[in-house]
């Protein structure tokens, strides 16, 4: 009888650690998609005042204007 009770405890134990896992994976997950984001949006923020610091030639050298930045770069960042 001992045993049944034990083992009964063991699975709860074991049911309530893996719900607590799956918990901290979420977690985990959107932590992590939150700092690609951010990572992201820096990125493109970064891009787009290098971009800004060019002068007209220099951006006619690479094949882009001022308006394909300011169309490109003044999205929001959610986008």
């Amino acid at each position: 009888m001992s045993n049944v009770i034990e083992n009964q405890v063991d699975e709860s134990y074991l049911s309530a650690a893996r719900a607590t896992k799956k918990r901290h994976n979420i977690f985990a997950r959107l932590w992590l998609k939150a700092y690609r984001w951010g990572n992201r949006w820096n990125e493109r923020r970064k891009a787009a005042n290098t971009l800004a610091r060019l002068n007209g030639d220099q951006l006619k050298d690479i094949g882009l204007s001022r308006d394909d930045i300011k169309r490109d770069y003044s999205r929001p960042f959610w986008r």
